[in-house]
């Protein structure tokens, strides 16, 4: 595997954003992006920017990672939103025993998953066999293999735990049906298996990972990034990075059309009122907060991979939620402020702004960014309690 630098990287993910902008009625409409956007995607290798170097991978850090889909978010949420999965999948794939590492690697397929462990399992010889319905599985249209969430008794571990049971897309089912309020582009179609049989191999106990920020099974390099920083925190980085991408195109674009609004009711420019120029410098400053509190979330990613920290106390990754939760949602409140301000020229169902809002609204609201829950936990953890509310 030929090395590549985090500028290449970045180029990469330019040219798959522009061309990304030029489908965005059509995904809007679909349901997801092209086969030709998830070829550009492929072939540009952005799949492989965590794998790690002894599968073919790039082995590359958290600034690459979030710099990549935070340029694809500046053009397009849902688009971002694709790229950041195809390459965050392999990170979890890295903590399979190694025959599963290898088989879904040397596969050069994409990977999805849906985290809910709502699956049912049958104890069979060599494995599982999964059944279930699973909503949500983010970009499955363009995969070739999906981890699904259920508990299992993994042979090696004490107690049952949440896993992601890895199939083939080929071996499920996979209905196209997606109509939500944003990020309808991003093709994360509902699930179902019946009775389909997984090797233990392509079994992945999370709470092991958590726990022990380590692969099942051994036989991984402790100096690739994925393993050296904690779990969640490094794999919901790219939430921070498309709110800020589509909110700095939301600023630049908001500052534009206020410049070139005409107030006939008020015969004068936008711009020249005192009101908008405060209101826009307001919205300024809440994109400056945003970017600076996601470098920081970089930042803290840098520091533990540096020192070798994948795991780390309970208040430590709340903090890293909390922040998260505040990018999205101030991110979100920017959108919808912007369209407030523009009033009904930006209302229109395909205005980039309407989209942007949308999309925004959506990345609040996921199940991961919740903001009152990880608030609740965050808080939780300042006096000693954990934060998760059931513990």
């Amino acid at each position: 595997m030929t090395a590549v630098t985090h500028a290449e990287i970045i180029e990469r993910a330019e040219l798959i954003g522009q061309k990304a902008l030029t489908e965005v009625a059509e995904a809007e409409r679909n349901g997801c992006f092209s086969d030709d956007l998830r070829a550009a995607v492929h072939a540009a290798e952005i799949h492989k920017l965590l794998r790690p170097k002894r599968y073919g991978g790039f082995g590359m850090g958290a600034r690459t990672f979030s710099e990549m889909v935070r340029v694809v978010a500046q053009y397009n949420a849902s688009a971002a939103w694709l790229v950041y999965f195809t390459a965050l999948h392999e990170q979890w794939v890295a903590f399979l025993p190694p025959e599963g590492r290898q088989e879904i690697y040397d596969s050069d397929g994409f990977t999805a998953d849906i985290f809910f462990p709502i699956g049912k399992v049958e104890y069979v010889e060599g494995g599982v066999k999964l059944s279930g319905e699973w909503l949500y599985g983010s970009g499955v249209g363009w995969d070739e293999w999906i981890g699904l969430g259920a508990f299992v008794e993994v042979p090696g571990f004490d107690q049952r735990q949440p896993c992601l049971v890895t199939v083939n897309t080929s071996e499920v089912e996979i209905t196209r049906e997606w109509a939500p309020f944003g990020l309808r582009g991003t093709g994360s179609y509902p699930v179902k298996a019946d009775g389909v049989f997984v090797p233990w191999r392509r079994v992945l106990p999370l709470a092991h990972v958590k726990a022990t920020g380590e692969p099942t099974g051994g036989e991984f390099d402790p100096e690739e990034p994925i393993y050296r920083a904690p779990f969640m925190p490094f794999f919901t980085l790219g939430f921070t990075a498309i709110a800020v991408g589509v909110t700095q195109t939301v600023v630049k674009s908001l500052r534009q059309r206020i410049h070139d609004r005409e107030r006939v009711l008020y015969g004068m420019k936008e711009w020249e009122s005192p009101v908008a120029q405060r209101n826009l410098a307001e919205i300024m400053v809440q994109l400056d907060t945003i970017e600076a509190l996601n470098e920081r979330y970089i930042r803290q990613i840098e520091e533990w991979t540096e020192a070798g920290t994948p795991v780390v106390p309970d208040e430590d990754s709340n903090r890293m939620n909390a922040w998260r939760s505040s990018i999205c949602k101030t991110a979100s409140d920017i959108a919808f402020r912007s369209l407030e301000l523009l009033g009904g020229t930006a209302a229109n169902v395909g205005d980039p702004l309407e989209i942007a809002a949308r999309d925004l609204f959506m990345i609040l609201i996921h199940v991961g960014q919740i903001y009152e829950d990880n608030m609740l936990a965050y808080g939780r953890t300042q006096y000693g309690l954990s934060g998760h509310p059931l513990l």
